[in-house]
């Protein structure tokens, strides 16, 4: 058994076996189970010699039984035929649990696992491997001024978020509205679960790392009143070859100078290579009736240096974006959206194609709420930018009789024509929900859709392709009765 599998296990032993056992301890568990049905259908390539190669009165080049061909040498000729049609049946099973009452004030255990199989014939739905996923485990110990944590944790923030199995500690001193933070150990894949040396990213190859990457941070943060202020610095670290996979740092602002104005920004820099990596700053205002906000953004991904993506040279984009939401009335309310964006030069010659290096982005919506029991969405959205465009609409209306129970049906229609594809493709779709929570801890809910897909080509490979999507789960919350009947925190005293 691995690692990943036996710490799993653990979790939803502790959680199946707590509510019995451990009388004396507070506990508190959620498990949450869902699963779904989809269908999906690639494509698969295929060749014939040129000698059977059919050329029509405006030269363009078929296959004998209608597909459009592509002749690429002098032997044969290529095209794509519709693949097979392959069902999944993703399931998934997550414990998130909370242990504490040690016999030492402060101590408490936080553990969330999760368990994923596709049931279908499929059996590639992205995700589902490993089976078993250990997404936090660990034991936390608070006292005053300091909290610290020990084991597989979770770290978000502007330097994209990472796991790690290792220590973190944060102390805080009120009076100069301080705050460091610090973390450190062995770090998991970038946007994944599992260690960079697991065999499911195989498809790297030799580019992976033969050790785990040791991973060091901290965080300073400067909170005087309506100003929140943080500057982080991590560095990563290969142990095999002692060499630099990452090494960056940002700033980060979220500010009120006035009560109606928000502003939040930061941008962060990639120390290994020297540049600037991606910044924004937004200006919100909020009203009693309208909430508009307006600002910039720089955008550039990042891959660590043991990857070969980097060589790439991603090019990054520039946008401003606009965004307002108005109460017009206590029954409507209507909000809309808009960004145009420009990436950089590319300082790639493409003198036999002209490129676009510009797009933009605009949207419209609105919710009708007649009374407390009915709610209508709506919204549309246009985007045109480099390489494709699309139109989007989609609708819903919603019905909550009490607050236990909840019913909807939804529909909408996305046209995409790809300018760099032979063909346009638009999905209609439509369906209807429910939600019920019973006692009061628990909930459970089901959705069903109807997904019409339809590829337009002058050729044997216009499709039409319809299928039904199910989806369902449950959700049940229990705790101990020192759980239930525990008195909230003391507040903490807010800077004036």
């Amino acid at each position: 058994m691995t690692t990943q599998r036996a710490a799993l296990a653990v979790v939803l032993a502790i959680s199946a076996l707590v509510a019995g056992r451990l009388e004396a301890q507070g506990y508190r568990v959620r498990l949450d189970a869902r699963g779904q049905s989809v269908s999906y259908q690639g494509v698969a390539v295929d060749s014939i010699p040129i000698a059977q190669v059919v050329t029509k009165p405006d030269g363009s080049l078929y296959s004998p039984d209608g597909y459009a061909v592509k002749c690429s040498n002098l032997s044969y000729c290529f095209f794509y035929r519709a693949g097979p049609l392959l069902h999944s049946v993703p399931l998934s099973t997550t414990a998130d649990l909370v242990l504490w009452g040690f016999g030492l004030k402060g101590l408490s255990l936080h553990a969330s696992g999760r368990y994923l199989t596709d049931a279908g014939s499929g059996s590639t739905w992205p995700g589902t491997e490993p089976n078993a996923q250990l997404l936090e485990g660990y034991l936390e110990y608070g006292s005053g001024w300091l909290l610290v944590r020990g084991g597989r944790q979770y770290q978000s923030s502007r330097l994209l978020p990472i796991g790690y199995d290792g220590a973190w500690a944060r102390g805080r001193w009120d009076r100069t509205s301080l705050e460091l933070t610090g973390y450190g150990g062995w770090g998991l894949g970038q946007a994944a679960v599992v260690p960079v040396t697991s065999p499911v990213l195989t498809p790297l190859d030799d580019w992976r790392p033969v050790k785990r990457q040791i991973l060091a941070g901290g965080e300073l943060a400067w909170m005087p009143g309506p100003v929140d202020l943080r500057a982080e610095y991590r560095r990563e670290v290969d142990p095999e070859l002692n060499y630099l996979v990452s090494e960056r740092a940002s700033l980060s602002l979220n500010a009120r100078p006035a009560r109606q104005f928000r502003v939040t920004g930061g941008a962060d820099w990639n120390m290994d290579e020297g540049q600037v990596g991606s910044a924004d700053l937004t200006v919100t205002y909020l009203g009693s009736r309208l909430t508009a906000s307006a600002g910039g953004k720089r955008y550039k991904p990042y891959f660590n240096l043991w990857t070969l993506w980097g060589a790439f040279s991603p090019v990054p984009y520039n946008g401003f974006n606009a965004s307002a939401q108005y109460k017009a009335t206590n029954w409507l309310s209507l909000r809309t959206r808009g960004e145009r964006y420009q990436y950089e030069a590319a300082e790639a010659s493409s003198a036999l194609v002209q490129t676009v290096d510009n797009g933009w982005r605009w949207s419209i919506g609105g919710t009708v709420t007649p009374n407390s029991k009915w709610t209508l969405d709506g919204a549309y959205l246009l985007e045109d930018g480099p390489g494709a465009s699309s139109r989007y609409f989609d609708g819903s209306v919603t019905y909550q009789p009490s607050e236990r129970i909840q019913v909807a049906a939804y529909g909408g229609r996305l046209y995409r024509p790809l300018e760099l594809r032979y063909y346009d493709a638009t999905g209609n779709w439509f369906g209807g929900r429910a939600a019920w929570g019973f006692a009061n801890q628990m909930r459970i809910w089901a959705d069903a859709q109807y997904f019409m897909d339809k590829r337009d080509r002058p050729d044997a490979a216009k499709t039409d392709w319809n299928q039904v999507r199910l989806r369902g789960g449950i959700t049940v919350t229990f705790g101990s009765n020192a759980d239930r009947r525990a008195p909230l925190p003391p507040a903490r005293r807010s800077v004036p």
